[in-house]
Formats: C-alpha cells, structure tokens, sequence
C-alpha cells in the first residue's frame, strides 16, 4: 500500500535489494541483521544520490508519515 500510494505522489521506491531490483525477494541486508520475517516483508528501500536535496527526503518523510497516518 505505501509503495502504491508514494508512487500515486511521484515518489518512486523499491521494496527490493537495490544490488537485484528484478528480484522481489527480502533483501539479503535485512535478513542479516535478523529483522523479524513480518516486518521484513513490509520494508522499503529510499535511494538518494549526490544530486538528492533535503527539500526531497523532506518531501518523502513527509509523505510517508501523511501516509501512515491514514
């Protein structure tokens, strides 16, 4: 549902490994670090590169948070 609605709000994110984007599998990370399976499916990943501002992962957090909220 948050993938679906911040993407409704041009905000685009995975949910997937960034190093297997094809692959909707858990990321390999998060097993890792032994997040617990019910919330390890509900992860999300943000990339932000070196032209990314604070004005957007402003914009993101606060999406997400209005999102929630619902």
């Amino acid at each position: 549902m948050l993938l679906h609605r911040l993407d409704l709000n041009g905000i685009c994110i995975s949910t997937g490994s960034a190093c297997d984007s094809k692959n909707t599998q858990i990321s390999h990370v998060i097993e890792a670090i032994d997040v617990p399976r019910e919330y390890a499916e509900g992860t999300i990943r943000i990339s932000f590169g070196r032209d990314s501002t604070l004005e957007e992962a402003t914009r993101i957090a606060k999406a997400v948070v209005s999102i929630l909220q619902v």
